[in-house]
């Protein structure tokens, strides 16, 4: 995800929604073994089709389904019932596992955002990102403790809270990383954490020494690719070796796969394409 927290706006009625879907691109319909034949359900974090699920949610899961997807991971919830939403996830052939809370919810709302999840089925819960502010040792001890103690409220609900990573987080602050306090300061059963692995690129890290050392703490990741720029694209175009990567991440136990690009001009496409090239690699991988 990026930096900049998502607006949430009212969605079309229902009937109009429908009418909305079927003006969507319609060469997206699933290869026939991609549902069917998957041994790995594959998601998509919804923030990369945020364009559309302001103006459509419902048809932009039905899009999502027929791409051949199976989980979404909610990034807001659009001014949406959550009777609507469960109507539509089931429409599509889809469940959601997983969401992410933005940081103002996560100290403020948090009851709220729990409701939410609860209400929605999510399994997991995850503070999506940090403001300039919060990015110090100071603050991210703060964080920590609000983790544990939020984390503990997610546990008696039967949701896993955890925390997703972007650059910053191994940044120097004399001596300490916020992520190590982060890691270091949270009880590993309460708080788990998502890998975003282009931005654990980006900051120079790799994925497998850190699965390794923070063992059984990373039960979903988000799947995208660096390109030669150094910026995100599609899934199968950049330089993370997936072929490798993936096994890695399944026997450390990662349950949830969600392809993201924080900023495509074509969500669709994109959609399409990084769905086409993981699930390739999943497909030739052992079973």
């Amino acid at each position: 995800m990026t930096h900049n927290p998502l607006t949430r706006r009212s969605f079309l009625s229902s009937s109009a929604g429908a009418a909305a879907a079927l003006a969507l691109p319609s060469g997206i319909l699933a290869p026939s073994w991609a549902k069917e034949s998957m041994t790995q359900s594959i998601g998509v974090q919804l923030y990369t089709l945020r364009s559309l699920m302001e103006n459509d949610v419902a048809g932009t899961l039905a899009s999502v389904g027929a791409a051949g997807y199976q989980e979404v991971e909610f990034a807001g919830y659009f001014d949406q019932s959550f009777t609507n939403i469960l109507r539509w996830l089931a429409d599509s052939g889809l469940s959601a596992p997983s969401a992410h809370v933005q940081h103002i919810d996560f100290k403020n709302r948090f009851d709220a955002a729990l409701e939410a999840a609860i209400a929605l089925g999510h399994k997991n819960l995850f503070l999506s990102w940090l403001p300039p502010e919060d990015r110090t040792v100071r603050r991210y001890n703060e964080i920590a403790e609000l983790l544990n103690k939020n984390g503990e409220k997610a546990q008696k609900a039967g949701i896993q809270l955890g925390y997703h990573n972007h650059e910053f987080e191994f940044e120097d602050l004399g001596g300490v990383r916020g992520y190590d306090i982060l890691t270091a300061n949270t009880d590993a059963q309460l708080v788990k954490f998502e890998l975003d692995l282009y931005w654990l690129r980006v900051a120079g890290i790799d994925p497998a020494s850190l699965i390794s050392t923070h063992s059984g703490r990373f039960p979903c990741v988000h799947i995208k690719d660096y390109g030669i720029d150094g910026n995100i694209v599609d899934v199968g175009d950049g330089l993370i070796d997936y072929g490798t990567l993936y096994p890695v991440l399944k026997s450390a136990g990662v349950q949830h796969f969600f392809i993201e690009h924080d900023s495509t001009k074509n969500p669709i496409l994109t959609l399409e394409r990084s769905f086409d090239a993981f699930s390739t690699i999943v497909r030739g991988q052992p079973s």
